[in-house]
């Protein structure tokens, strides 16, 4: 079984380069791929799922401590790549975009959650969270890379000006914790920006209250002018007429004059269990 290479070896000599249209920037320091699989803590028996491997350059490291890996990887070069070096039936392989992957499904056939790991291209890296909240609950936890400008949205505390849709529910619905940034010149190509590594540990049970949906969209809904009050940016939001959207901002003890990015997830998420129960009366 042929090794691993590093991006230099696989594109010296071959005519082929990263393809922009993919976001490929492949790392290519060994330590902090490594580094990145540990963050995860693996176990033999866990159910792990890796996206867009690429070249293996975390793979390499899951595979010395899975007993088996389920790899997304769209680039059908890639897919050639990894056949070599990974193949069945220590490893899964789907040519498949991450964004269409059925997590619920594979969780289901597994009969346990999923640990996903991933150094994300830039440009899917919010629709895959976006993604993995709406499988909830059958992802335990995620180690990703993504772009530090996107992590630290992902990771804003109420108040922030990096606040917002993802933030809320990725606090509902789990722990984000920020780890290291890992700087342009460990890629290859080196992209623009620094990159920062990001742990998110998924709640073991769904809130109380109304689904992902319903949740998304009130968030959404209040996000959409974030200047604007709670009051105007919700009005008329689910069909509610203004005396039952006052009634649920009285009695969840949020001032309708407040703008969203000052709501906590657990205001919202009571915000919207009040106006669940209301727009089902």
């Amino acid at each position: 079984m042929p090794d691993f290479q590093t991006p230099a070896e696989y594109f010296k000599g071959r005519d082929s380069r990263p393809l922009k249209h993919f976001g490929q920037h492949f790392l290519s320091q060994p330590a902090t791929a490594l580094k990145i699989v540990q963050s995860a803590q693996l176990s033999a028996g866990d159910a792990v799922v890796e996206i867009g491997p690429g070249l293996g350059a975390l793979t390499r490291f899951i595979m010395e401590q899975a007993e088996k890996i389920h790899l997304i990887e769209v680039d059908p070069a890639m897919v050639e790549y990894l056949r070599e070096r990974a193949p069945a039936p220590k490893a899964v392989i789907y040519r498949q975009d991450a964004l269409s992957f059925d997590f619920k499904s594979l969780s289901a056939a597994l009969g346990k959650r999923l640990v996903v790991l991933g150094n994300l291209p830039y440009n899917i890296s919010s629709p895959l969270v976006f993604r993995l909240l709406e499988a909830f609950p059958a992802v335990d936890r995620a180690v990703f890379m993504v772009q530090k400008e996107v992590g630290i949205r992902f990771a804003a505390p109420p108040g922030s000006k990096d606040y917002g849709v993802l933030s809320v529910l990725l606090g509902i619905y789990s722990r984000v914790r920020k780890l290291f940034v890992v700087g342009p010149g460990q890629f290859l190509p080196p992209p623009k920006v620094d990159s920062i590594v990001l742990r998110i540990d998924f709640a073991l049970d769904p809130p109380a209250g109304p689904g992902f949906d319903f949740l998304r969209r009130l968030v959404g809904k209040a996000f959409e002018q974030r200047r604007k009050t709670l009051a105007n940016s919700l009005a008329g939001v689910f069909g509610l007429c203004p005396e039952a959207l006052k009634n649920a901002f009285e009695e969840a003890g949020i001032d309708p004059k407040r703008r969203p990015e000052t709501l906590s997830p657990s205001e919202f998420l009571t915000l919207a269990r009040l106006l669940g129960e209301a727009s089902s009366s």
